[in-house]
């Protein structure tokens, strides 16, 4: 995690999921906000790391190959 100013903002959720990561974060000796911040950027790479994965699309598989 970088040195990045942090900045308010507001994000509507559902209060359940909420609660949720707070009692992770509490866990984890960790403000709600660092644990945000910590689970979208696991997100954004385990995302971007699949996309790298997927081969390139190359049409239905056997098709016309009779």
């Amino acid at each position: 995690m970088n040195d990045e100013a942090r900045e308010s903002t507001h994000i509507r959720m559902k209060p359940s999921i909420v609660r949720r990561a707070h009692q992770k974060a509490k866990e984890e000796g960790k403000t709600l906000g660092r644990w945000f911040e910590e689970a979208i950027e696991e997100k954004i790479e385990r995302e971007k790391k699949a996309k790298q994965k997927r081969p390139a699309a190359t049409g239905p598989s056997g098709a016309g190959n009779s």
